[in-house]
């Protein structure tokens, strides 16, 4: 089964781009490009989410916010133009697991999300050995 990936970018041509990488990394990518439609989305089931903070009708921290107070347990990294310290602490604390800052570089980009989906896939089976014993 393909890992699933939520991307939430309101530049068709940055969340196209980054689509067909994804895709060609073999990912199962959702896109949205609006906050209605990622809150939406977000009710399915996803192994990693890729959140823009500037949506036309809203932002992307409110996303992160919703997500962590229902207890949900989704990788969140944000990929945005504010690179403000502040904005970037305040991403963090709503609860995103890490931030890329555009213009990004495309390796590392990748690269962070292999290590999110890896640390999620540890705590998964970390909690399920601690169950079982």
């Amino acid at each position: 089964m393909k890992t699933k990936i939520l991307l939430v970018e309101d530049d068709i041509f940055l969340r196209e781009g980054l689509s067909e990488m994804l895709i060609s990394q073999r990912y199962d990518v959702t896109l949205a490009d609006n906050f209605a439609k990622a809150n939406e989305k977000i009710k399915e089931s996803f192994d990693l989410a890729i959140f823009d903070i500037m949506l036309p009708d809203g932002n992307g921290l409110e996303l992160c916010q919703k997500i962590r107070e229902s207890g949900k347990n989704l990788p969140i990294l944000f990929l945005t133009a504010c690179d403000d310290e502040i904005q970037i602490v305040r991403g963090l604390d709503a609860g995103a697991d890490d931030y890329v800052t555009k213009p990004f570089r495309l390796l590392e980009l990748l690269s962070r999300i292999r290590a999110l989906l890896r640390r999620s896939r540890n705590q998964i089976l970390h909690f399920a050995f601690c169950t079982l014993h």
